[in-house]
């Protein structure tokens, strides 16, 4: 395909398609079922990418909350999670009513970074795989991961086959 920039090439954060392995429920250590709901089609009937999003949302709060616990407890805000990147796929179309499976785990661990990473499946087909970067930070700005968080991380990490 050729596209025609405004601008140079480099200067866009787009990303290629994922690896066909993130397209498979197996890889994700944690799965949950969600019913999508009537309000979540678009004018074509299909579930639209606001409401997918939203299910890739909820589901990383979980997660976030294994391996940070009280991270969202609003009267002990030490340490907070924050987004710096969020890379979203669509990749096929769903239709309501859905039961959808959102399948959770950890990517990448770094020194005060995590990369949360989910799936969308309808059946066996993989609507949308989502990651995103999230920083632990402080008062004062990034904080390291403790030891017994990275612990935590690393049973969440996504499983090769």
């Amino acid at each position: 395909m050729h596209y025609e920039y405004a601008v140079s090439p480099d200067w866009l954060t787009t990303t290629s398609r994922p690896h066909p392995l993130r397209c498979a429920l197996s890889v994700y250590p944690l799965v949950e079922t969600k019913e999508a709901r009537y309000g979540d089609m678009d004018v074509n009937g299909h579930l639209n990418h606001l409401a997918l999003e939203a299910l890739h949302e909820d589901a990383r709060a979980r997660i976030n909350e294994q391996y940070v616990p009280g991270t969202y407890d609003p009267t002990n805000r030490a340490l907070r999670l924050v987004t710096s990147q969020n890379v979203v796929h669509f990749l096929a179309e769903a239709f309501w009513p859905a039961t959808i499976k959102v399948g959770i785990g950890i990517g990448g661990v770094g020194r005060s970074s995590v990369v949360v990473s989910s799936g969308l499946f309808l059946n066996d087909r993989c609507l949308s795989v989502c990651d995103m970067t999230l920083v632990l930070v402080g008062d004062m700005g990034p904080l390291a991961f403790p030891d017994y968080n990275r612990e935590l991380m690393r049973k969440l990490l996504l499983r090769l086959r």
